[in-house]
């Protein structure tokens, strides 16, 4: 077994990775009234970090962090694995 996945160049497969940072429901004509400036309030606390996902699986936590060296754009700083269900 250690041959065959010792083939698969795993460098080369891409997956797309994205953070979740909450959600909450909305009525329509909620949504329709949204203008700039605007604030949707989300169910999570700041301080309950974010989901990494791999597809609707989530695979660690995270907390939201800026880029180093002057780098200015949204990071985030991997906390742990998600927990096992």
């Amino acid at each position: 077994m250690d041959d065959i996945a010792s083939l698969i160049a795993t460098d080369l497969i891409q997956v797309q990775v994205t953070i979740r940072l909450g959600g909450t429901q909305l009525s329509v004509a909620e949504l329709s009234r949204l203008r700039p400036d605007d604030v949707i309030r989300l169910d999570q606390e700041m301080s309950d970090g974010v989901d990494i996902c791999v597809g609707d699986k989530v695979i660690a936590r995270g907390e939201l962090t800026t880029g180093e060296d002057g780098d200015n754009r949204l990071c985030v700083r991997i906390l742990g694995a998600a927990a096992q269900s």
